[in-house]
């Protein structure tokens, strides 16, 4: 039994690893440009409603407020898309910070909504919603450790 690749088969093999890794580098890409298509969207939404990213305005949040009160509801999606964004982010850096921070400044916008993290609206959101490692990295922007 002849055990030898055929230059056919060689050709064939070499072509599937190539196509692979194409098909990679493209997703890679396609992830990359819909992250920064979901931060041109957070901003639009922050241009609209720029108390949404002013410190007079954000230092305010408690899980207390009027559930009638729009600012405060727009406040808490906009939390939410923002907190779920930079979870993406972080992963698809492998929460690499240099790299991260090359894309965002993650560590100053991560303590502009602080007292959100620290007291969201349901009270396990965060540990129930969120990816440990990035619960951590949160935890040392906020604690002042990184």
């Amino acid at each position: 039994m002849d055990t030898t690749l055929t230059s056919a088969a060689i050709a064939t093999i070499i072509s599937a690893l190539t196509s692979a890794a194409i098909s990679l580098y493209i997703a890679s890409k396609n992830n990359k440009k819909y992250l920064d298509d979901q931060l041109d969207a957070i901003l639009k939404i922050a241009v609209q409603y720029p108390y949404l990213e002013n410190r007079s305005f954000t230092k305010t949040w408690s899980s207390k407020i009027d559930q009638n009160d729009e600012k405060y509801l727009r406040y808490d999606a906009y939390c939410t898309l923002l907190f779920n964004y930079l979870e993406r982010l972080c992963k698809y850096y492998d929460f690499n910070l240099e790299k991260v921070n090359s894309h965002i400044s993650i560590k100053e916008w991560v303590r502009l909504h602080k007292e959100y993290w620290n007291d969201p609206l349901e009270i396990f959101e965060n540990i129930d919603t969120y990816d440990k490692k990035f619960r951590s990295l949160i935890e040392e922007f906020l604690n002042g450790r990184n």
